[in-house]
């Protein structure tokens, strides 16, 4: 339902969420809570269905049916496809995203790949479900996927060389833009988040071992 009160309330967990994410990184986990927090909660508060918020796993196989080519593409071909570029025309940008990696930290794929579906699930309720999904309320569809992929980029943000980090960035905005449209497609959180889901599996499993 369109709402100014609603739209208000979104781009207050937006603000709130993406400055606390740039300028205290290390309470950076915290903050990506924040919006999945306030859907739960608003949902509860409002009595919207979990289908309001694109949980519509009833028709997941229909709707990935329809979407098949954007799903393999996002899911299959993408990241790893970056990866293997970056790896032969620009190495300085494979390493700033390596030194990210989840297994510097010791992770195993045991622990890593639930941490991983759980986080990103997380991720789309925020970018497509709160920020996508209510924006385009008002601003129209294409603008909606826009500004949610950007504030997606920036969410990702690491220091680093200029040419690097904006390219890192940018690489990050354009992969959220085919998620947004993915979403808008469909409107089934369920497709995107697995298409989400195998895209960062397969473009880890080239960056652990290239």
């Amino acid at each position: 339902m369109k709402s100014t009160r609603v739209l208000f309330e979104t781009i207050v967990v937006g603000v709130i969420t993406l400055t606390g994410m740039l300028f205290i990184p290390s309470a950076k986990l915290l903050f990506a809570m924040l919006p999945v927090a306030y859907l739960l909660i608003e949902r509860r508060l409002r009595k919207r269905t979990w289908g309001d918020l694109g949980f519509n796993g009833r028709i997941f196989w229909a709707d990935l049916r329809v979407n098949w080519i954007l799903f393999v593409f996002m899911g299959f071909v993408i990241q790893p496809a970056t990866a293997l570029w970056a790896k032969t025309y620009f190495p300085e940008f494979l390493a700033h995203v390596q030194a990210r990696l989840p297994f510097e930290n010791g992770l195993g794929w045991g622990i890593l790949l639930p941490l991983l579906a759980i986080s990103l699930i997380g991720e789309e309720m925020t970018y497509r479900t709160l920020i996508q999904g209510r924006l385009s309320q008002f601003i129209g569809t294409p603008a909606g996927i826009g500004v949610a992929s950007l504030l997606f980029g920036l969410a990702h943000f690491v220091p680093g060389p200029g040419i690097v980090v904006l390219t890192d960035v940018g690489l990050i905005v354009v992969s959220s833009l085919f998620y947004g449209v993915l979403f808008a497609r469909c409107n089934n959180l369920w497709v995107v988040w697995l298409a989400h889901l195998l895209g960062d599996i397969f473009g880890l499993i080239i960056l652990a071992t290239v």
